[in-house]
């Protein structure tokens, strides 16, 4: 089985800059993806563009409520505080009330944003998707 890297997660343009220019370091998601550990790579995709446009390596996951979460970390969270609540109170998807009761917090490091974004041709669902070290020495910009 090929070893998996880390993942591929989606983000919305205007939060670009939040995350690699004003370190905002802290990438919120609900996800069941629990081979995230720290060492793992998150890349970033901007969807409208169809770009890989970043990356950084997890220092620590840790889940919380989000009240919690925003409470401890909301001024290093990559999201404003708008987007935020929006985000854990409705499901971007089809716009449902959240029932999950827990956030992923992925505190990040060694944040770098492409000089060349990458063009990736494959789908990224909002729920995002495991990258393989194969497929990531694919991608990865020089």
């Amino acid at each position: 089985m090929k070893s998996k890297l880390g993942a591929i997660f989606p983000i919305l343009p205007e939060n670009v800059e939040r995350l690699f220019d004003q370190k905002q370091t802290v990438f919120v998601k609900y996800t069941k993806f629990k081979e995230l550990e720290r060492g793992s790579k998150i890349v970033f995709y901007v969807s409208k563009e169809k770009k890989l446009i970043g990356e950084g390596t997890v220092e620590r996951v840790e889940k919380a409520n989000p009240k919690t979460a925003w409470a401890h970390y909301g001024r290093r969270i990559f999201l404003n505080e708008t987007e935020y609540n929006q985000y854990v109170s409705k499901s971007p998807v089809d716009g449902r009330n959240r029932k999950t009761v827990e956030i992923t917090l992925f505190i990040l490091k060694k944040l770098k944003k492409y000089r060349n974004p990458v063009q990736w041709t494959y789908s990224i669902t909002p729920s995002g998707f495991y990258i393989t070290r194969e497929k990531y020495k694919e991608l990865r910009p020089t």
